[in-house]
């Protein structure tokens, strides 16, 4: 098995990053659902209303799969950044407990 190495600083930016697509995707999933929801354009007459029935059915579900993609980057986000304060911490206190071994040992 080959050995892990991890960059906490890199693992953090990396968390930071798809922290920030995630908002900016949101942000352009409001814009985008401002735009296609504001007006009915197909009519009210039959045809109007079996296509608006379809169109807002298909739309209602796509903005949902979009939407549960935003959360789940923001969540990749926060668990990468939680990885890199775990590896970190988990760093500092070996150190500290080899800098404490050494002490006591002399070697």
């Amino acid at each position: 098995m080959n050995p892990t190495h991890v960059e906490p600083d890199l693992l953090a930016t990396a968390g930071q990053l798809i922290g920030d697509a995630a908002g900016q995707l949101d942000n352009g999933l409001a814009e985008l659902q401002a735009t296609v929801t504001t007006d009915n354009p197909w009519g009210a007459d039959e045809p109007g209303t079996l296509f608006g029935a379809a169109y807002t059915g298909v739309l209602s579900h796509a903005l949902e799969v979009y939407g549960s993609h935003v959360g789940l980057l923001a969540y990749a986000g926060q668990n990468l950044d939680a990885w890199a304060r775990e590896v970190a911490e988990t760093d500092r206190a070996a150190d500290e407990m080899f800098t404490a071994l050494h002490g006591r040992t002399g070697l």
